[in-house]
């Protein structure tokens, strides 16, 4: 065989006819064998070896495709069709789907794929379930670059069984391109507006439609398919609540509230009802912090519909103190005071009423902990917020909530430049079960080890420190101006590309998108090889990707990181939006590096 895989057939021809000689069964080297013959042009050897395997193996019907091969190779291509055909005959109501399947991948191997596409079409002929290698035509149609015929194929499939439609939405996602080919794209979405005028009742093409909608970023068109389906299907409210989760996630927060509005005109007083209003509070507030320019009057609005919330909550509901949207809706008006509002005071009041209840899951309190102890941070209460953090510590050990407040508390002593005691904690912290805590942990720990002995003085780490701790309390022309201040004191400095990098969220955060562009690729530029590149690829694939919308400079950045950075914490995410943007597979991706 060694011979044989490095292409030289003579030598391997030699071996393999030894071992045919010594033994009856030539199972295992028949096809290495016959290959090796027809490359060395052996035709008549070749030939005999072939009728020797079918006279042995009759029901084996892809010998007669080699026998044929056998001819076509050596130029009789008459004799070669004859043989074609009559492997195509074998296919009848005795044929087994293995028999015809490999009859087909026989064909297939040889480039003859319109002969695989008979001998799968006359499959269907002859058995019951007329449409059972639908799947394998049409994956044939979209080889041959029939793409309509491919489409038609597989939505046969549903019109026989509701049940083939995640097959079908897979498969069409695999053959085409629904982002970047507007031919192939505009031909399914015909098609599925035919097929759904055609049977106006059968819910699975407003499934398709939806499906597709969504595929295609148009969610106003999926809204209306998906209202039909939860219509039709009875669910009363459950496909549009799903619906409007995935609209929240991709950032179409008008389609989202649409949905939400739906579910609270149309079921009232129920428990999905309440699901939407609390859904609609955080869909709000995302749409309004989304905005380049966010007035008080539209923060004083939300602060009104949070408030409007949770008297509703308190009305309808006699324990609502322990009610999950009541809980949900309080931290979320919190938040919007201390973060927006600046109302400190407010929000603490807000979150210390929580602590005092009765009956509040003990988890659900060591959450409210952390997040009053953020907002004691955010008001420059440093040390009392320490103090909170160790309590969850100790309350959740083993818990993830411990590791976070741990981590916190961490950082805390970061920003007041105590970096031997903040180390400690997160070599602790370093073999946590989290790993999201544990990556958090092992990147500050780095960031400190390898700037932390480089300035005597301390004064460029000091300065960082303090820079992080006003991006926490959203103070950010000041850490802007510190981050600059350090590149004054040391052009040259490690930490410049962690400035340039924090520079870059900054701008992102105040959706000044073209300078966090610039500072993400000087970044690149200029420290291409350090630990922040992969970071820095992510981030500024994001941006092409939801905020630009330069999918081609996305696409660019995602295949960076999968090429050049192999050992990234970002590969898998990364792979997972390429994959999205290009429309190619696992394998496909592979075989471009």
């Amino acid at each position: 065989m060694n011979y044989y895989n490095s292409g030289d057939f003579d030598k391997a021809v030699l071996y393999f006819e030894k071992i045919a000689s010594e033994k009856k069964n030539t199972v295992d080297i028949y096809q290495p064998y016959s290959t090796s013959l027809l490359e060395i042009n052996e035709f008549k050897k070749a030939e005999k070896l072939v009728k020797q395997e079918i006279k042995k193996y009759p029901k084996k019907y892809f010998l007669i495709i080699d026998l044929g091969n056998v001819y076509f190779v050596s130029d009789k291509i008459d004799k070669a069709n004859d043989y074609y055909q009559q492997a195509i005959k074998k296919v009848d109501n005795k044929a087994t789907y293995n028999q015809i399947e490999s009859l087909a991948l026989g064909f297939e191997k040889v480039g003859k794929i319109d002969f695989a596409l008979d001998v799968y079409q006359t499959g269907n002929q002859y058995n019951s379930n007329k449409l059972i290698y639908n799947q394998k035509i049409a994956s044939i149609y979209n080889r041959k670059g029939e793409t309509a015929l491919m489409i038609k194929t597989y939505l046969a499939l549903i019109d026989q069984s509701s049940g083939y439609l995640a097959l079908v939405q897979r498969s069409l996602s695999n053959s085409i391109d629904l982002l970047n080919d507007k031919n192939k794209r505009s031909m399914l979405k015909e098609s599925l507006v035919k097929e759904s005028q055609k049977h106006p009742n059968n819910i699975v093409y407003n499934e398709l439609l939806a499906w597709y909608f969504t595929a295609v970023n148009d969610f106003n068109s999926a809204f209306i398919q998906v209202r039909a389906v939860d219509k039709k299907a009875n669910a009363k409210g459950a496909k549009l609540l799903e619906f409007g989760q995935s609209c929240f996630v991709n950032e179409s927060y008008d389609v989202a509230l649409k949905s939400y509005n739906q579910i609270i005109l149309n079921y009232p007083q129920t428990e999905l009802s309440g699901q939407a209003k609390a859904k609609k509070l955080k869909t709000l507030k995302a749409k309004l912090l989304s905005g380049v320019n966010v007035n008080e009057d539209q923060l004083i609005l939300l602060k009104e519909n949070y408030t409007n919330t949770i008297e509703e909550i308190k009305k309808y509901f006699k324990s609502y103190q322990t009610d999950k949207r009541y809980l949900d809706a309080i931290r979320g008006l919190a938040d919007l005071e201390a973060y927006y509002l600046h109302d400190y005071k407010a929000a603490e009041d807000l979150l210390r009423n929580i602590l005092k209840s009765y009956g509040i899951p003990l988890k659900v309190k060591g959450e409210v902990k952390i997040e009053l102890a953020d907002i004691l941070l955010l008001k420059g209460d440093v040390w009392d917020a320490s103090l909170l953090f160790m309590q969850v510590e100790k309350e959740f050990k083993e818990d993830p909530i411990g590791y976070s407040a741990k981590f916190k508390n961490a950082r805390v002593y970061y920003y007041t430049g105590e970096y031997e005691w903040c180390q400690s904690q997160l070599d602790v912290l370093k073999a946590s079960t989290s790993k999201l805590i544990s990556n958090d942990a092992m990147e500050l720990s780095l960031l400190i080890t390898d700037n932390f002995n480089l300035d005597t003085s301390r004064l460029s780490m000091n300065l960082f420190a303090k820079a992080d701790l006003y991006i926490v309390q959203h103070r950010y022309r000041e850490a802007e101006q510190l981050y600059d201040s350090i590149n004054q004191i040391n052009a040259y400095h490690t930490l410049n590309d962690d400035i340039l990098f924090r520079k870059a969220k900054i701008a992102i955060k105040e959706q000044r998108f073209e300078h966090a562009i610039l500072a993400l690729t000087k970044l690149l530029a200029d420290y291409g090889d350090d630990i922040l590149a992969d970071n820095a690829l992510f981030l500024l694939g994001h941006i092409y990707e939801h905020n630009i919308y330069d999918l081609d400079k996305a696409k660019e950045a995602y295949k960076s990181i999968l090429f050049d950075h192999k050992g990234s914490l970002f590969m898998v995410e990364a792979r997972k939006r390429y994959r999205k943007l290009t429309g190619k597979t696992d394998d496909i991706i592979q075989s471009d590096s």
